[in-house]
């Protein structure tokens, strides 16, 4: 059975769409310059070093993707190749050469990053991102699109809200989605941090760590519980407590300017 593909069984027949509709020539590689709008993600230095051997020993399998750009051509999608290629010693690479504009080129270089097997989920969250604020699609527009469920792309929006370090260490490898998804739920950076810290020296897994929260959430349910009852007890009108994002509210009900005095002789006690 086939593994399936969190990133969407649609992004490769998209790309070799794009690729195979190109001119197909060979670039000198000083006329090449790479694309200051596409995705910034890191390049591993070892990971460029076995492509670039591989490079030595059959050749560059895979043309990169560029536009003309004045005199030169820039790079729409392919860096890693291209650099691989440098570092390999070519002095000309084949290349689809293409006429995009500005969104379409950045449009074609998103779809070729989530193509990559080792992209971290905030890099693939980052690019689905971009996709719905710089080209305006829905979430399930591009669920659609890139053959994935609307529910997958939206689980991986969601952990850009944690804060910035916890997002590092997701990209890092030490935090995983899974830990991610329920930090969200926490809504409390304080919370999160301490949770993360266990997870970092306990070694706690997701499931640990769900199970964790949800009697944090339940206790703190029971508490508010138990604090409504005790003051319409003591007030004898209705009582609502709503708390989210370590703040809240007191809701006392009142009936008539009497009531109001009563309820303030009560407190005034």
């Amino acid at each position: 059975m086939n593994k399936k593909d969190p990133l969407g069984k649609g992004l490769s027949a998209i790309l070799k769409d794009m690729e195979d509709k190109g001119d197909i020539r060979l670039i000198p590689v000083d006329q090449i310059i790479t694309n200051p709008r596409q995705p910034r993600f890191d390049i591993k230095q070892e990971t460029l070093e076995n492509l670039a051997v591989s490079i030595r020993e059959k050749g560059l399998l895979q043309p990169i993707v560029v536009r003309k750009k004045d005199r030169f051509y820039e790079i729409i999608a392919g860096e890693r190749r291209y650099r691989a290629a440098v570092m390999a010693g070519l002095r000309e690479i084949q290349a689809s050469v293409k006429d995009y504009s500005d969104s379409e080129a950045l449009e074609v270089a998103l779809i070729e990053n989530l193509q990559r097997e080792d992209l971290n989920p905030i890099e693939v969250a980052t690019v689905y991102d971009r996709f719905i604020k710089e080209f305006g699609y829905t979430q399930q527009q591009l669920a659609d699109k890139i053959g994935i469920d609307r529910s997958t792309v939206a689980n991986f929006i969601r952990i850009l809200a944690l804060p910035d370090w916890i997002k590092q260490l997701i990209s890092e490898g030490r935090l995983t989605q899974g830990h991610a998804r329920s930090l969200l739920s926490l809504k409390n950076e304080k919370e999160q941090k301490r949770f993360v810290d266990r997870i970092l020296h306990e070694g706690i897994s997701v499931r640990e760590l769900e199970k964790e929260v949800r009697k944090r959430k339940e206790d703190s349910v029971s508490m508010f519980s138990a604090a409504e009852d005790i003051l319409r007890a003591a007030l004898g009108t209705k009582v609502n407590i709503t708390y989210k994002k370590n703040k809240g509210k007191i809701i006392i009900e009142f009936y008539s300017r009497e009531d109001v005095e009563r309820i303030l002789e009560i407190l005034s006690r």
